[in-house]
């Protein structure tokens, strides 16, 4: 009788001690939904919102297509930019500079020089491919490019190449002839600091650094005949004079037909990649040979030169404040 009055007595306590014991030490053994590690927020950490004014922003866009203007978010545009202008294999810390570039670039334009709106025209403004173009161009890539721009540009978004307080013509090109061209030599006009010659030695290591394009006779005086006091009824062999040169390697003056014309006009005449090029008269078929150094006009940053940096350990800070010298990014 007494060991039962006994156990009686320790059941009595088990059953005040333990709610007791739940309520102190309740948390002391995590449940299975706590000790679960959360995998999915650590691989993929949530991509920073834009700030609201950038988020709000929208660019006024001339689209080639329908020669009408509509109004693009301006992270969807710089996307579509980078798309257009750069390859999407190049370097993360290339497509951000890149990203930079073109926001200061539609900044210049918008804000500096006053135009009303943007073109899609690269040969205009700058290139903008949307969403069905990237899809249409990257086909079963579409995802990972997507992602890897989106990326770049959210990564740099909103900021700005200034010089004196004020956005700068952030010119870009897609290989130089390993040196970059000043802006004054190119275009003319005032020297500007941010786009002065420096060197962009890894585009001499890219495919197509040098181009020959061949042209007959017929050819060359269909494409130069109509320039101003071009005479080309002479033996082609005497066509064109010695060209003179800037230290980057940009025909600045040759004569053509006994009348002078920059290495940008001739190369517009003549579609070349470049205006740093070289022509030869063979005389076996009386045809010309053209050979062009870098692609594009090889003022301001050279996106081969750009992915190179990269590749090599530079940032994209790096890479800008290299092309653009002087330039702050704000």
């Amino acid at each position: 009788m007494k060991q039962h009055v006994i156990l009686g007595v320790v059941v009595l306590l088990m059953l005040i001690l333990l709610p007791l014991v739940s309520l102190v030490f309740g948390h002391a053994v995590p449940s299975q939904q706590e000790t679960t590690p959360h995998t999915q927020q650590q691989e993929n950490p949530p991509q920073p919102e834009p700030e609201p004014a950038l988020s709000n922003t929208m660019v006024p866009v001339m689209r080639s297509a329908t020669d009408e203007v509509e109004q693009l978010a301006l992270l969807e545009y710089l996307v579509g930019v980078v798309a257009a202008e750069m390859p999407a294999r190049f370097h993360t810390e290339a497509l951000q500079a890149q990203a930079v570039a073109a926001h200061t670039f539609l900044r210049y334009r918008l804000e500096v020089a006053g135009a009303a709106h943007l073109s899609d025209s690269p040969d205009r403004d700058q290139g903008y491919l949307c969403p069905a173009q990237r899809r249409e161009r990257w086909g079963e890539r579409f995802e990972l490019y997507e992602s890897r721009i989106e990326q770049a540009v959210r990564a740099v978004y909103g900021l700005t190449l200034k010089y004196n307080n004020q956005p700068i013509f952030a010119a870009y090109h897609a290989m130089s002839s390993g040196t970059t061209e000043s802006s004054s030599t190119y275009w003319g006009g005032r020297e500007l600091t941010f786009l002065q010659s420096v060197e962009s030695p890894g585009c001499r290591l890219a495919p197509n650094f040098n181009v020959t394009t061949s042209f007959t006779a017929e050819q060359m005086r269909a494409a130069l005949g109509s320039l101003s006091g071009v005479d080309l009824s002479g033996n082609p062999a005497s066509w064109f004079g010695e060209p003179s040169r800037s230290e980057a390697g940009t025909v600045t003056r040759i004569t053509v037909g006994g009348a002078a014309f920059t290495g940008r006009q001739i190369r517009q005449a003549l579609a070349l990649r470049s205006s740093s090029f070289t022509i030869a008269f063979l005389d076996k078929d009386a045809s010309f040979e053209v050979t062009t150094t870098g692609f594009g006009h090889g003022v301001g940053m050279s996106q081969t030169g750009a992915d190179f940096m990269a590749r090599q350990g530079s940032t994209y800070r790096e890479i800008l404040q290299h092309f653009y010298q002087g330039a702050e990014i704000v």
